[in-house]
């Protein structure tokens, strides 16, 4: 029985480029489904999906990067989404982020790192497939007050329920899995990223941003998902 090819929408305006992606993309045995601008973007993730991934450019004609994954994050979750921009700063990423983005790579990047980025997150939606309400059990985890089940990417907490995305049940599953325990950013980004060496990035930073939203009553004063000065992050309970 032959395996289906995993399915990625991508998302870029200009020519050479979406050639060049689409083709490497084709010959790593990708399914590629292209879109020019974000309208049709977003229909084709509605009309012609499911994707395991879509690759979303920021700068886009008739509904920019950010705009789309917001509309996508409406309606789904689950799929990953990997943001392309050369727009370098910092409240770019985080908007990008805040947006519903699990991952950002910024113009002009290497077409090796880029494959890699793509294969780490396809290979990781293949954790988080859709389910029923009763084929839950077993997949639950609880620290404290909080109660997460990596299936249905459902956080529950003394703030109410909450969705995640697949990315950020997966870096919240690390800290509830190892609790009390300091988590640097290198290790966080070599077991939920596969993103080994000293890379820098402040991918870790945004998504410790996004998931203290969930968690803390008051997400500028934390008091479960804690800094370590120096060394990264540990989640505790009170």
């Amino acid at each position: 029985m032959t395996t289906p090819k995993k399915r990625i929408l991508l998302v870029e305006d200009e020519p050479n480029l979406a050639f060049n992606l689409q083709f490497n993309l084709q010959v790593e045995g990708y399914e590629v489904v292209p879109a020019v601008d974000g309208r049709i973007a977003v229909a084709k993730f509605l009309e012609d999906g499911p994707f395991d991934l879509v690759i979303l450019d920021v700068m886009l004609p008739e509904m920019n990067g950010f705009e789309v994954a917001e509309k996508i994050r409406q309606t789904d979750d689950q799929t990953h989404i990997l943001m392309l921009t050369a727009l370098g700063k910092e409240e770019d990423r985080l908007r990008g982020f805040e947006a519903g983005a699990d991952d950002y790579i910024t113009k002009p990047f290497h077409l090796k790192e880029f494959l890699l980025r793509v294969r780490r997150m396809v290979k990781r939606s293949e954790y988080f497939q859709p389910t029923t309400p009763e084929s839950a059990d077993g997949h639950e985890l609880v620290f404290g007050p909080f109660r997460l089940d990596t299936e249905l990417l459902q956080l529950h907490g003394p703030s109410g329920q909450h969705t995640l995305t697949a990315l950020e049940a997966d870096v919240l599953r690390e800290f509830m899995q190892n609790p009390k325990r300091v988590l640097s950013r290198q290790y966080l980004l070599d077991t939920v990223w596969g993103m080994k060496g000293d890379i820098e990035t402040r991918t870790v930073d945004n998504f410790i941003v996004r998931l203290r939203r969930y968690l803390e009553p008051e997400p500028s004063k934390p008091r479960y998902l804690v800094s370590v000065r120096g060394r990264g992050y540990r989640l505790i309970a009170e």
